[in-house]
């Protein structure tokens, strides 16, 4: 009875965890370029005697899905998206960071930003729009990511991938930061100005998830809530005996 209890523990740990998860999809999911994170879990033998009924449900990880979000039209130039894999690399105080959110802006000094002022990646640095730029002057972007100010060629975004995001960590919200496990590759996917990726967050298929959750949760509460009736049952009936 004891190892039923230590299995239905491991079970509500579980799916504490997951249930968190899906909160936290839930909470991103107008999150520009979020991406849905789900939980990574495994059955495995609890005690060294490989008693098949004795496991414990343990967390191997997380992963996140890549599914593409929609893409949503707006008035600002300086709105990014992009088809196809890859990221918009930015320079933070912890190093590089990769993103999928293209809202950017021209700060005081000229340096495309986020909006939590990390500075966005060209080819030759921190891409730069001119000091004396006109409010009159276009600011275009090609697809190949190629920056222009009227007639003058600012720079070309740095685009680069970590297939299957692999070895990126999230970092909150739509922000990851490499872990040195893989290596950064080049790509060239399509950049879309004037349009920004939603997050791929189902809103039903998450709350699905939770009530699966929760049910699960309950399921196992039920089973620790039996085995302690018996074992306070069975020590009355030991004690009567013994009295």
């Amino acid at each position: 009875m004891i190892r039923a209890m230590y299995t239905a523990t491991s079970g509500m740990l579980v799916e504490s965890r997951r249930n968190d998860l899906i909160a936290e999809n839930l909470y991103n999911g107008q999150m520009p370029g979020y991406k849905v994170q789900r939980l990574l879990k495994q059955a495995r033998p609890a005690t060294e005697f490989q008693i098949p009924t004795d496991v414990q449900t343990t967390t191997v990880g997380q992963f996140v899905d890549p599914a593409r979000g929609p893409l949503r039209t707006t008035s600002n130039p300086l709105d990014f998206a992009l088809e196809g894999d890859g990221f918009f690399v930015l320079d933070t105080d912890r190093g590089p960071a990769y993103t999928r959110d293209g809202r950017f802006h021209r700060s005081s000094d000229g340096v495309l930003r986020t909006g939590n002022g990390n500075a966005v990646m060209g080819e030759d640095g921190p891409l730069q729009l001119p000091l004396d730029l006109r409010a009159d002057i276009p600011v275009k972007v090609e697809q190949d990511g190629t920056v222009w100010a009227g007639d003058q060629r600012v720079g070309r975004l740095l685009l680069r991938d970590f297939p299957g995001y692999r070895g990126l960590q999230a970092a909150g919200g739509s922000l990851f930061y490499p872990t040195g496990a893989v290596a950064a590759v080049a790509v060239e996917p399509q950049v879309v100005q004037e349009n920004i990726e939603g997050s791929n967050v189902q809103s039903v298929t998450e709350m699905t998830r939770m009530i699966e959750s929760l049910r699960a949760f309950e399921q196992y509460q039920k089973v620790i809530t039996t085995v302690m009736n018996d074992v306070t049952g069975e020590a009355v009936r030991r004690l009567g005996r013994v009295a």
